[in-house]
Parts: C-alpha cells; sequence; structure tokens
C-alpha cells in the first residue's frame, strides 16, 4: 500500500515526473485525439516528448485508469482513449 500511495503523490522523496499524478497529467496532455495505449507510450517514448526520462508500461497504463477513475478520460470502441 505504502509503494502505491508513493507512486501516485509527488512528494519530497519522488519527484513529480515519477509520479503517476504528474504522468496523467501528460497524457491527458498528449490526448488532442484518441489514442491507442501503445500510441501514447510511443509518444512518451520520443527524445523531444517533453517528459524527462523512459515511462514503463505499468506507469502509462496506471495513468490512464486514474484519468479514467477521476473522469477526464474514457475508452472508446477499438480500444482508444479519448481525453473528456
Amino acid at each position: 500500500m505504502t509503494n502505491l500511495r508513493l507512486a501516485v503523490a509527488p512528494h519530497d522523496h519522488v519527484r513529480f515526473s515519477d509520479s503517476v499524478v504528474g504522468l496523467a497529467g501528460k497524457v491527458r496532455e498528449i490526448l488532442k485525439e484518441p489514442m491507442t495505449i501503445d500510441e501514447l507510450q510511443t509518444l512518451l517514448y520520443r527524445r523531444d516528448s517533453g517528459w524527462p526520462g523512459q515511462v514503463d508500461f505499468g506507469k502509462v497504463v496506471l495513468a490512464i485508469t486514474l484519468l479514467y477513475t477521476i473522469g477526464a478520460a474514457n475508452i472508446t470502441d477499438g480500444d482508444r482513449i479519448v481525453a473528456i
């Protein structure tokens, strides 16, 4: 439980760019059109993505789940994520 809490919310031991909340904000910024998870991860891996470091697939999924949970994103037919 503690590790999940540390990954979700930034605090004095986790940089904002390493938190799921920070990544969810970046994903929300990228979602200008419906995309698959693979398309999102590809954009985040690009050097010009504006995101410091690389993100593993698990954190991308957690960020999307967080956005879905708070009503900031939805899943469409065809398994595409769309910002609301």
